[in-house]
């Protein structure tokens, strides 16, 4: 969240405050929503207080959204000039 620009989201008093307890979910989903089809999307939430938090958006430019896709992770290597490996395995 930090890289990507959200620099209010997480910390002492912030969206997800990280003085009290939380709880982060991460969801794997998949192209035909089983746990044996192809990866498609990852997502995080946050569970605190109560109430569900989801993850905060992109604020760099040229990369939208707050889940991991294909095409998310490729505009955020080509934004930071990474090295783009995470689509050869």
């Amino acid at each position: 969240n930090y890289r990507m620009g959200a620099h209010d989201f997480y910390g002492p008093g912030k969206e997800v405050d990280s003085t009290t307890p939380l709880t982060v979910v991460t969801q794997f989903i998949t192209d035909d929503q089983t746990d044996t089809g192809k990866l498609v999307e990852i997502r995080r939430i946050y569970m605190q207080n109560g109430k569900v938090i989801a993850n905060a958006d992109s604020k760099i430019q040229n990369v939208s959204g707050n889940t991991m896709t294909d095409k998310f992770c490729n505009a955020q290597k080509e934004a930071f000039g990474d090295y783009d490996h995470h689509q050869e395995k």
